[in-house]
């Protein structure tokens, strides 16, 4: 039996929930005004999402991370563009954390899970970022996450 052609093929992205010493989410303003977690799509040089994840923190916002287990995948129909596969990894920060904006983003900022629901972030992030809050303090998915210490910044 053959299989029909696919009308689009799926956007994949690899996002972090990037979590500091005070379990605040690292985020960044898109192009539509949106709230979202760093990352992006992989690259020839990228062996693994993980390295995708990693080399695209450092390029949005000039900070090193380790990145643990994944946290969640959900689908984002993005307006105008069609669909994405979002597959966010828990992450914390390397040291301390001196943010750089990059061109990718209007802005940057460490948030509060209290403050996620006063700002305007996809609900699939939403999601994410509080299953990545309670996989950290699960002590689950990120072994090498755990007691990063000297995080400030935001």
């Amino acid at each position: 039996m053959a299989l029909a052609p696919r009308e689009r093929l799926i956007d994949t992205s690899f996002k972090a929930v990037l979590l500091d010493s005070e379990t605040r989410v690292l985020l960044g303003t898109n192009p539509r005004g949106e709230w979202e977690l760093l990352g992006g799509r992989a690259e020839a040089q990228d062996a693994t999402p993980q390295d995708t994840v990693r080399r695209e923190v450092y390029e949005e916002a000039g900070i090193d991370i380790t990145v643990g287990a994944i946290v969640d995948t959900w689908f984002y129909d993005v307006p105008g563009k069609g669909r994405v596969a979002v597959t966010s990894y828990l992450a914390r920060p390397v040291g301390d954390v001196s943010l750089v904006l990059s061109a990718e983003h209007a802005d940057l900022a460490f948030f509060h899970a209290r403050e996620l629901d006063d700002i305007n972030l996809p609900e699939g992030y939403r999601r994410s970022i509080r299953l990545g809050i309670d996989q950290l303090r699960g002590r689950r998915g990120c072994d090498q996450c755990q007691g990063t210490r000297g995080v400030s910044g935001g």
